[in-house]
């Protein structure tokens, strides 16, 4: 598929982080891009994501969403019918072998470290959508 063709939902992060993020993603790789910025309302996730149809959803703030923690909502996601099938992508400053079990234990197909650079997101991207 790869990213030109993509459907993105990035959810959470902060502003500047997301902007960052959607810059990245369809300047130059042509991704459609869904931003959701509120991390309070992380509840609305799942239904966001069914009425989108991403196939990859990026949970840039795991430890800073309420009512429920991103691994929270990555559950919710993956027990979907809809939104289940999409790639999912845990963000975190956690520690590589701690974000990895969190992602590993909620059903994620990835996670990055925070900061990280745009080439590490387009290269998880890419790897992902194969």
């Amino acid at each position: 598929m790869g990213i030109k063709a993509s459907r993105i939902l990035l959810v959470g992060g902060g502003t500047e982080l997301a902007e960052l993020c959607v810059a990245t993603l369809e300047k130059d790789n042509g991704a459609h891009v869904l931003m959701v910025i509120d991390q309070d309302h992380s509840d609305r996730v799942v239904s966001i994501a069914e009425a989108f149809k991403p196939d990859v959803i990026l949970l840039l703030a795991i430890n800073h969403m309420a009512p429920l923690g991103g691994a929270d909502v990555c559950r919710q996601l993956r027990a979907n019918a809809v939104a289940g099938g999409a790639k999912i992508i845990l963000f975190s400053s956690d520690g590589l072998k701690k974000g990895l079990a969190a992602a590993k234990e909620c059903g994620a197909d990835a996670y990055i470290k925070k900061p990280f650079g745009q080439e590490k997101l387009l290269e998880m991207i890419e790897l992902l959508l194969g």
